[in-house]
């Protein structure tokens, strides 16, 4: 089953049918972090931009280690195009190991939390969430592991649902944890919005785990081949640690651009933690759509039709234009009241309210065109991650989070006290180039070069010259 849809491959309606799943599934579970922040807002300030630090480093181990687990999807997608099907399932396996084997890092990190956030003013408040967030760790992991399995074959409606009712248990739980329902449950603030967040991921792990092994699936796609497959294991670590370092190096470089606006004053925090609220909010579509293209780009390469990759590449750039055009206008024709709907209810430290509210417009601009860079750049990532290209990925990524993000910040805005719509410019600047950087490198094709299954190819073709002799 090399075409995943009944549209031509690499078209946009392919690609569309195959990523529109993926974005609503993106969307739910983003949704949960969302929420987290409109609950928070409505708590209280420190508990908002407490979580804006926190959450960003405690995203960057998680999303690092999820993000290696996630190259599930890959193999699964190329075995599929190649029709091995009895070899997708230990892939699968491989990175459902991994993802136990990091309770080693998460569990150090929980204990030791208190240690890592005590040198900012709102410590205490940013080690609970961090703590919590560490104590349930895993189970980000496991979900992209076991997700891999569904968007690698296509298979991703089930996705929908399950992140829907996941997202649906994260509301329920918000309002219950962080304000609390006297005399029943206390009013946890941070700590109930890390337990809510953390229980909407297990859920979804409980529930993918539960399809991963009906009965169908054991015995067409080797879902029961459970053992540690060491070259297996290999092979899916060595493909997927850059992109996963690549992930942790640069959300851990926005973690150090959030702890620098924190240093620079409230007012400097607060509006980062809006602007972040948003793009985290609306960058479900780039992060779907990159899913999509390389579980489509992957089945193309598998299945030795890589010549209709370019097709991929111009159907997910206009898929991208289209989104970002609309949610222009969601963004930019009323952004007062917006911030004001869904945030502002505590502005007492804001002495001149109507500047803010321009400063904070023009970061909303600013943030809009962030997410149009950073959506054409998930694509050409997708292309890159399908052909295994992450190494290049992980290079660019440690080298330019620093030079291209932290050292301008650190140099410009903190050194001379601009106002923050300096550091957002940076920002921008900073996604155009790594923009640049993936399309230049698509182009030049070192990715042709990279062969995942050259093994496994040359293992099956021996296996049926021995059985015709």
């Amino acid at each position: 089953m090399t075409t995943l849809t009944r549209y031509p491959e690499g078209s946009v309606r392919e690609l569309w049918t195959i990523s529109l799943p993926l974005m609503i599934s993106v969307l739910a579970s983003l949704c949960m972090i969302f929420t987290d922040r409109l609950f928070l807002a409505r708590y209280s300030l420190d508990a908002l931009n407490a979580v804006a630090n926190a959450g960003t480093l405690s995203w960057a181990l998680m999303g690092g280690i999820g993000m290696i687990t996630a190259m599930s999807e890959v193999f699964v997608a190329q075995y599929n195009g190649a029709k091995m099907f009895q070899k997708i399932g230990v892939p699968v396996w491989q990175m459902i190991w991994l993802s136990l084997f990091s309770y080693v890092i998460f569990i150090p990190l929980a204990i030791f939390s208190t240690k890592i956030f005590s040198f900012n003013p709102n410590g205490a408040l940013e080690a609970e969430f961090f703590r919590w967030m560490m104590s349930f760790g895993p189970s980000y992991a496991l979900m992209t592991a076991f997700a891999g399995f569904f968007v690698g074959r296509g298979q991703t409606k089930i996705l929908i649902v399950v992140a829907l009712v996941a997202n649906f248990l994260n509301i329920i739980l918000d309002w219950l944890l962080i304000f609390g329902a006297p005399p029943f449950i206390p009013a946890m603030g941070v700590k109930g919005a890390a337990i809510a967040t953390s229980c909407g991921y297990a859920f979804q792990t409980i529930f993918l785990a539960i399809l991963f092994f009906q009965k169908r699936y054991r015995s067409e796609f080797g879902t029961t081949r459970w053992k540690l497959d060491f070259n297996e294991f290999k092979r899916c670590f060595r493909i997927g640690l850059p992109q996963g370092v690549f992930v942790m190096l640069e959300v851990f470089g926005w973690a150090v651009f959030y702890w620098m606006m924190t240093s620079m004053g409230k007012t400097h925090i607060t509006i980062s933690s809006i602007c972040q609220s948003l793009w985290i909010l609306f960058s479900f579509f780039g992060d779907g759509l990159s899913r999509g293209v390389t579980a489509s780009a992957g089945n193309l390469i598998g299945s030795k039709q890589s010549d209709k990759l370019l097709r991929v590449m111009r159907s997910g750039l206009i898929l991208q234009a289209l989104f970002i055009g609309v949610i222009g206008c969601i963004l930019l024709l009323d952004t007062n009241g917006l911030v004001r709907l869904l945030f502002f209810e505590h502005m007492d430290f804001i002495d001149d309210q109507n500047a803010v509210m321009d400063t904070i417009r023009i970061c909303m601009i600013l943030t809009f065109l962030n997410l149009f860079f950073e959506g054409v750049r998930w694509v050409f990532s997708g292309l890159l991650i399908a052909a295994g290209d992450t190494f290049f990925l992980l290079i660019t990524g440690a080298v330019s989070v620093w030079i291209g993000l932290l050292i301008p910040i650190w140099q410009i805005v903190l050194r001379y006290r601009l106002n923050v719509e300096y550091a957002w410019i940076i920002a921008l600047i900073y996604s155009i180039t790594m923009f640049a950087l993936y399309a230049t490198r698509f182009k030049q094709g070192a990715w042709k070069k990279i062969d995942l299954l050259a093994e496994e190819t040359e293992t099956a073709k021996c296996t049926s010259e021995a059985n015709q002799n």
